[in-house]
């Protein structure tokens, strides 16, 4: 079974249209409750309470949030031929852009790349061979 994280998780829609779809899915929120048929777990991600495991997911998803010092360690914790799935608002205190979210992933295989006045998205896939389960 593929394994998934969203980060930012938020009441989880992400996280339970993936476990629909047979991805055993862990969400990360500072206010989470429980999701049915997904991991959950309470941290503060601004505060690193919780750290993304190297090479342990095949899809990280951190949609419509934003902090930078958190995609080194998104970019590290995808398998090889994993895909990351990111989206921000491209205004107010937490505004990104399709340009940052690209630096982030320099070589990655983009899969899906967007911009407007509202929202900044991009999903890469990483370079390598699968592992052989």
């Amino acid at each position: 079974m593929p394994e998934a994280l969203d980060l930012a998780a938020g009441k989880g829609r992400l996280s339970i249209w993936l476990a629909e779809r047979g991805w055993d899915v862990t969400a990360v929120d500072i206010e989470i409750g429980e999701i049915p048929g997904v991991h959950t777990i309470k941290a503060d991600l601004e505060k690193h309470e919780y750290r993304v495991a190297s090479d342990a997911w095949d899809l990280i998803v951190c949609w419509l949030y934003w902090q930078a010092d958190l995609l080194p360690d998104v970019a590290a914790g995808v398998r090889p031929q994993g895909i990351v799935a990111l989206a921000g608002k491209t205004s107010g205190r937490f505004a990104t852009s399709l340009a940052q979210f690209r630096e982030a992933f320099p070589g990655w295989t983009e899969l899906a790349a967007g911009e407007d006045a509202v929202r900044a998205f991009l999903i890469v896939r990483r370079a390598g061979e699968k592992p052989v389960d």
